[in-house]
């Protein structure tokens, strides 16, 4: 039997249980084309990177480090709809499992949709979780690997994953201290630019480079509420940053490392990111 399961956010977070007997992707690749991890590497389409050994990473969830047995996991409840923060297809009699990450962007509230069947519909849904058609990483059990085309789309389903990034170049490090929405002090070069954050660089960058127009204009907001320690210039719509430690906050933040416990409502930022 087939499985969709969902991880919940925060340190208490958990897997739940969303549907069973359910076939979420029917095409799996065939990851013939594949290689190992390389940050200067550029995919294909159909090209994939591939992790041995995958259950004996620090960074393996319990799924797969772990039989699969589907009677151990409770059912998500209505009031979680908005705390998940990856889902995961198990397949194949546990023996395939498929990974997305989920961003608010991805789950729709009380929308109106037109179903453009045979016979046209107005849909009205409260919550809709879309799902692509393509999954972000795909576990296979029977080999022990995994496989995936963008590092930074699963450094928060597997945390502790980005250190597979190395560190940023120095052309990498001025590009990033050039982007539009920093202030940067004269002062504070490349040079001043330690290991910690030069791999926080790769992550950080990577992940901004495939935003969309829209994820980056909400960037600003999250950085603010998160990062209160970073001056911000509303009349130019710029972060200044002057050391190692408000770099360090800027780049946790473009990697969306920050987040809200849910019970005492305090701001945190996730222990597993390296340097923190």
């Amino acid at each position: 039997m087939n499985f969709l399961f969902v991880k919940t956010k925060g340190k208490t977070g958990t897997f739940r249980k969303v549907l069973s007997d359910k076939t979420i992707y029917e095409n799996i690749p065939s990851f013939d084309d594949n290689r190992p991890y390389n940050d200067e590497l550029r995919l294909h389409n159909d090209q994939w990177f591939i992790l041995e050994q995958f259950s004996q990473k620090p960074y393996a969830p319990q799924l797969v480090t772990e039989a699969f047995n589907a009677a151990v996991w409770s059912q998500i409840d209505r009031v979680d709809y908005e705390k998940i923060d990856f889902l995961v297809s198990v397949q194949s009699e546990g023996n395939q499992l498929m990974f997305q990450n989920i961003t608010s962007s991805l789950i729709l509230k009380r929308q109106s949709w037109l179903s453009l069947d045979e016979q046209p519909s107005l849909l009205n849904r409260d919550h809709v979780l879309v799902i692509h058609n393509t999954a972000d990483a795909y576990y296979l059990r029977d080999v022990d690997r995994l496989y995936f085309q963008r590092l930074s789309a699963i450094t928060s389903i597997f945390p502790g994953i980005n250190e597979l990034y190395n560190e940023a170049t120095d052309a990498e490090v001025e590009n990033a201290l050039q982007l539009d929405l920093l202030d940067v002090a004269p002062n504070f070069t490349k040079e001043q630019v330690k290991t910690a954050n030069r791999r926080k660089i790769r992550e950080a960058m990577d992940m901004y480079n495939n935003y969309t127009p829209q994820q980056k204009a909400q960037l600003s907001g999250y950085l603010q509420k998160y990062c209160p320690g970073l001056t911000f210039d509303a009349n130019s719509s710029k972060f200044s940053v002057t050391d190692e430690k408000e770099l360090t906050q800027l780049l946790n933040g473009l990697c969306q490392r920050y987040y809200t416990t849910e019970i005492s409502n305090e701001k945190r930022v996730a222990l597993t990111v390296e340097g923190v």
